[in-house]
């Protein structure tokens, strides 16, 4: 009986198989992406590049990808900042459950 495999989250060196994963992973996050959207009542904009450069982009039913921009425009830096911060924090934290370490300094520079 075939389970599957835990994988160690890091960066995949064949670029092959990171188009492979990639296509693979791809609609299951826009499908999550949607979800969320929907159950949330959110606004969501989701921009991916594949491995080989073409750009894959989600909005939700009521998201426009100019008022977005606006709003997150109107952030003052420290707030914008701040946000950062606790979205690495949380990455940091769920990475932590997966048993996988992070340097979180990585994802600041």
């Amino acid at each position: 009986k075939m389970g599957r495999v835990k994988l160690k989250i890091q960066r995949l060196e064949s670029l092959s198989s990171r188009q492979v994963t990639y296509g693979k992973r791809r609609a299951g996050i826009l499908k999550k992406a949607q979800e969320i959207s929907v159950l949330c009542d959110i606004d969501i904009v989701l921009l991916m590049f594949s491995p080989t450069g073409k750009p894959s982009i989600f909005r939700g039913q009521r998201s426009n990808l100019d008022e977005m921009i606006a709003k997150y425009a109107q952030l003052t830096p420290k707030e914008r900042a701040k946000r950062r911060l606790e979205s690495l924090e949380t990455l940091k934290r769920n990475f932590k459950k997966l048993d996988q370490d992070v340097d979180i300094e990585e994802f600041l520079d």
